[in-house]
């Protein structure tokens, strides 16, 4: 009996993964859970989705507090994603790893990352990029063999957009 309140306990662990009302819906091909040591693992082509913002990726870890509020989900391997910004500005992009602190409600992305603002045009690419959801606001580091890169449109004194 002890072992089907320790499953129940970690399906719960797993279904509070972003700590609001809002459903969130995971699939993968395995599901792993610790109670011990509060960690919940999706392994193998691993899709979440919660209200407009999606993730992709090889695995996805999710960190719990004693409390079991997550404190960090990583997602690993290919990670791709679309993330709406509270500000109403949407990113689509691909990272080698990405974190997210739900507290804070910061992404950190990392490896290869291409990060692209829906309707603007815009690209950002480097190794490592923090994305603040609540204002939008994005930060950008390279490296000497991969510098930052930043790509976007302006329009000349014609009005016609040059890239």
């Amino acid at each position: 009996m002890k072992k089907l309140g320790n499953i129940i306990t970690l399906c719960l662990m797993a279904m509070t993964l972003y700590g609001s009302p809002e459903q969130v819906e995971i699939t993968a091909d395995r599901f792993e859970a610790s109670e011990t040591e509060r960690l919940t693992k999706f392994i193998g082509h691993v899709h979440m989705k919660k209200g407009q913002d999606e993730l992709n990726a090889s695995k996805v870890f999710v960190y719990f507090d004693t409390s079991r509020k997550p404190l960090r989900y990583e997602a690993i391997g290919d990670a791709s994603f679309v993330l709406h910004m509270e500000n109403n500005q949407t990113y689509i992009g691909k990272a080698h790893r990405l974190l997210y602190h739900p507290k804070k409600e910061i992404y950190e992305l990392f490896g290869n990352v291409v990060l692209e603002e829906v309707g603007e045009n815009r690209i950002l690419m480097g190794e490592k990029v923090v994305v603040e959801k609540v204002n939008g606001k994005a930060h950008v580091e390279g490296n000497r063999t991969r510098p930052v890169k930043f790509i976007f449109e302006v329009e000349d004194k014609n009005g016609s957009k040059n890239r």
